[in-house]
């Protein structure tokens, strides 16, 4: 469904982070998906720069009272999430290290992730989607989300995928800028991704996990994740 929604392909950038890392030899190749109650530690995560602005500039007369707040909240949620993952992950105890992502992050694995993950000793990658701002369409009403894919660093088997997605009203992105709403959504995704590097979900359904608060990375080829 947030495949539909999604209107624009972003770019990417190199994060700094106070995070903590290791180096050293990477681990052999995971045979099995990590186990719900295995730390996905030391993790590399590969991220957005968060540059709307050719997505902004290319926005038309047609329906840019909504595509405007849409594409502002998109923005906003991304920066608010770069801002807050590296304290996410640090008060959790996850060793992690943040880098640009070379290519799409929506569709493809990063081309350097086994030499990126052996740099710096991660045993897994979690490749983030760029937040995107959907601005409803009849029944559907106004969102903000990203995709969220976890791979075997050594092996770059992709091991599992979860998708996130938060209502949003569009009022509260009639400006560009910082919003209190961007600030809450990129925070909640920072600590749910976190928790779910302690702990993954094991409910049938992503909206299950909500009450836990983490999230399902499903299998590539489970029920959910085809």
């Amino acid at each position: 469904m947030f495949q539909l929604k999604i209107t624009a392909v972003l770019v990417a950038l190199l994060l700094s982070s106070g995070c903590s890392f290791i180096t050293g030899s990477p681990p052999k190749a995971l045979s099995r998906n990590p186990e719900p109650q295995e730390m996905i530690s030391p993790v590399l995560i590969y991220t957005s720069n968060c540059d709307f602005q050719k997505k902004i500039d290319g926005i038309g007369l047609i329906g840019a009272r909504t595509a405007y707040p849409a594409a502002y909240a998109g923005e906003a949620v991304c920066k608010a999430l770069n801002a807050e993952l590296p304290g996410a992950m640090d008060a959790v105890g996850v060793k992690a290290k943040f880098k640009l992502r070379e290519v799409d992050p929506k569709t493809a694995r990063p081309l350097t992730m086994k030499e990126d993950a052996r740099a710096v000793g991660a045993k897994y990658v979690i490749a983030l989607g760029e937040p995107g701002g959907f601005d409803g369409y009849q029944q559907y009403g106004p969102s903000v989300g990203l995709h969220i894919r976890l791979y075997d660093a050594e092996s770059g088997e992709y091991r599992g995928w979860a998708e996130v997605e938060h209502p949003i009203s569009l009022r509260d992105f009639s400006n560009r800028g910082p919003a209190a709403a961007g600030q809450r959504i990129g925070a909640d995704i920072a600590n749910t991704l976190a928790r779910t590097m302690l702990k993954r979900c094991t409910e049938a359904y992503p909206y299950q996990c909500a009450k836990v608060g983490t999230f399902r990375l499903a299998e590539p080829r489970d029920a959910y994740g085809r």
